[in-house]
């Protein structure tokens, strides 16, 4: 795993004057580009703008692997690109080593490659190079930025980061965020930037307070709106049922933020039972429950919808039941037509097989062991594994750091460690005991 810096190695500050210089000295590469031959240069711009064209593909096809579900090694489709993303990213290289100037050239024209080359560990050992790459993230989409930033195999580039922050440079929030994902700042570097007021102050004492500090747990109690980081805010108390009682009272005709019904949920609140079809976040409520009681009035409502309208129907229904289910999210487009799949499913009802006897998740009982089968299950999308982890680290009482972006054996580390703690799959499963006497 990487190693945590703090205060202790802290080098010299990156101020903005070297960020500036880093991207002068990039720049003047483009001069030297006008001695070569124009009959070479069109060649290889020729060339490199084949390459881009199919790696800004492999890039995005990349990140939606991510989004889909949990990014296997096993598998064929991600494993094939990752080959031909290696492939073309020795292609660039190639160009680099020939006139520096040919990459650089790609700042403007193709940000989310040239910021992926310099976060590479072979351009970006430069650390003029890295500079210039970290400078450009921020005019991109912000899941694509985080993914090259938190997947960087780059050693150093957590050094540099943190001596951007130090030396006073403008850094968006994302940067915050990904140091906080890899796992590499220190709580004492963190109670430094809020003092020094880095970056918001919100923010920063958010991330303390995952880390258990104390003060920041206060400070986002008394400095947090109704829902704004609920699930942070939950971490940190002892009886959580009753602390959402008094936050949020104990009807659910009085919570009009349908995200606050679906954490009511979660946490198995007897008062919030009741399932509305129709809220945006009816099919995340009907995953967390796991109950079969409600399942023949979605698929009739799955009926009335398009194939898009209906992809998370079909995912939370999946995840409820796995194999017991007709049909699996993989098999959208490509094995069955919608309305094929449409009937399966009205004839899976029809015939009960939807029924089972306790809440359910990928077709077993709902527990933390097969919790964390879906979150390593390649057909559950990150939209629903967020709060299957929310479920997890709440019930379990353990945080657990997660997001899509990280790369496959962070996400492997990081889940797996849950089932070495001991008291973790007693905690999770006495979960209905605990939300009756409000712990």
């Amino acid at each position: 795993m990487r190693q945590k810096i703090g205060i202790d190695q802290l080098n010299q500050p990156i101020t903005n004057e070297d960020l500036e210089l880093a991207i002068t000295n990039a720049e003047s590469t483009l001069t030297l580009l006008d001695e070569l031959p124009i009959k070479w240069l069109d060649m290889c711009n020729e060339k490199l703008s084949l390459a881009s064209e199919t790696l800004g593909f492999l890039l995005k096809q990349r990140l939606q692997v991510h989004k889909r579900g949990y990014p296997s090694v096993k598998l064929e489709y991600l494993a094939l690109a990752e080959r031909q993303i290696e492939d073309l990213k020795n292609v660039y290289l190639s160009f680099y080593r020939l006139a520096p100037g040919l990459i650089h050239q790609l700042k403007q024209n193709e940000p989310t490659i040239y910021a992926w080359l310099m976060l590479n560990s072979e351009i970006g050992q430069e650390q003029e190079n890295l500079l210039c790459g970290l400078s450009r993230l921020d005019d991109l989409d912000y899941q694509t930025a985080k993914l090259l930033i938190v997947q960087s195999s780059l050693s150093g580039i957590d050094s540099v980061v943190i001596e951007m922050v130090e030396g006073g440079c403008k850094l968006p929030l994302l940067y915050l965020e990904c140091l906080q994902l890899r796992q590499t700042v220190t709580v004492g570097l963190l109670k430094r930037w809020l003092k020094d007021k880095r970056f918001s102050e919100h923010k920063t004492h958010l991330f303390l307070s995952l880390q258990n500090d104390a003060e920041s747990v206060v400070w986002l109690a008394e400095n947090s709106n109704s829902s704004q980081n609920l699930f942070e805010r939950l971490l940190a108390k002892e009886d959580r049922g009753t602390w959402f009682r008094k936050e949020f009272g104990t009807s659910i005709d009085s919570v009009s933020d349908p995200e606050v019904v679906t954490f009511a949920k979660l946490l198995e609140l007897k008062e919030f039972e009741s399932f509305n079809l129709s809220s945006v976040q009816a099919p995340f409520d009907f995953v967390l429950h796991g109950l079969n009681e409600h399942v023949p009035k979605i698929v009739e409502l799955v009926s009335s919808l398009d194939e898009f309208e209906g992809e998370d129907w079909i995912q939370a229904l999946y995840i409820v039941y796995g194999k017991r289910l007709p049909v699996t999210p993989k098999n959208l487009g490509i094995d069955f037509e919608w309305h094929e799949i449409l009937e399966k499913l009205k004839e899976w009802v029809e015939i009960g097989a939807y029924r089972q006897a306790s809440p359910g998740r990928l077709g077993q009982p709902l527990t933390l062991e097969t919790s964390i089968q879906a979150m390593f299950d390649t057909q559950v999308s990150a939209a629903f594994r967020v709060w299957i982890w929310r479920q997890v680290c709440l019930h379990t009482r353990s945080y657990i750091p997660w997001d899509m972006a990280m790369p496959v054996h962070q996400q492997e580390w990081n889940i797996t460690r849950l089932t070495q703690n001991s008291t973790a799959s007693e905690r999770f499963n006495l979960r209905n005991n605990n939300a009756v006497v409000g712990y």
